[in-house]
């Protein structure tokens, strides 16, 4: 299974929170050479997949993130993981060519999904806040298919819908 080289020109096809993603390549150059630039991570993911939308770019990405997760500490991951599980959780294919899963993408990102459910498990067992478990069990349940799920816990932070007492403390 092959990922979409670094410098393809079918970059330049795919899209972004901010139009074409031909800028993606070397970002993910610069974190796979700096895996513990958190810094440079979050100004990346977002324009990959945000507000529940995950943009064609993202299923190009998701197998270099795992790479760079990979290159990191369980406790140091987090990001990465949730950034996956996020993905997955806001798969979007039949919504335009924007965020089309391109077939000669298909095997690699779901590989990278499979990969991504094992860094997940070792970055669980870490310490993490209510709402860091949260992600990570959102993350768990949308790599496993279950988007519903996912949503659902993922909105566990809302409070009670009919008191409006915290659900997490």
């Amino acid at each position: 299974m092959t990922r979409l080289p670094l410098n393809d020109a079918r970059w330049g096809e795919l899209m972004s929170r901010n139009g074409k993603a031909d800028f993606v390549p070397k970002r993910l150059e610069q974190l796979l050479q700096q895996p513990d630039d958190l810094v440079a991570f979050q100004d990346l993911w977002p324009v990959l997949c945000s507000e529940g939308t995950a943009w064609s770019a993202a299923y190009a990405a998701a197998p270099y993130i795992i790479e760079i997760a990979q290159k990191l500490s369980p406790e140091q991951r987090f990001e990465h993981v949730f950034f996956i599980g996020y993905v997955a959780q806001s798969e979007c294919f039949d919504s335009g060519e924007s965020f089309r899963l391109q077939p000669y993408l298909m095997e690699c990102y779901h590989h990278a999904l499979r990969e991504a459910l094992a860094l997940l498990g070792a970055t669980l067992v870490c310490t993490h806040d209510a709402d860091e478990t949260r992600h990570l069990l959102a993350s768990a349940s949308a790599l496993k298919g279950h988007r519903a799920l996912a949503n659902a816990i993922e909105h566990l932070d809302c409070g009670c819908p009919h008191c409006g007492k915290e659900i997490l403390s």
